[in-house]
């Protein structure tokens, strides 16, 4: 049973929901698990939710920022700034 559990904990990954942080300017992270795909698969989500939230305001993505970094214990976590033009 332990096991299990740590094996479903390393395949795990979240998603923030695109926050307004200026005049048509968002910001959204994610973290993944290297059973997740790490930074690929933070960035992958991270961009999810972002074009999510311009396609929500029928508008276009523009990327203005991505940063990197990690997370406990080896996870990958993206902060992606954009803007809905």
């Amino acid at each position: 049973m332990g096991f299990s559990f740590l094996f479903a904990a390393s395949g795990c990954a979240w998603q923030a929901e695109a926050m307004k942080v200026g005049p048509d300017t968002y910001e959204t992270s994610a973290n993944a698990s290297p059973a997740r795909g790490g930074y690929t698969g933070a960035r992958e989500l991270a961009l999810e939710s972002a074009n999510e939230k311009c396609n929500e305001l029928k508008k276009d993505i523009e990327v203005l920022d991505v940063q990197t970094q990690w997370g406990f214990p080896a996870n990958g976590v993206v902060t992606v700034k954009f803007k809905c033009i």
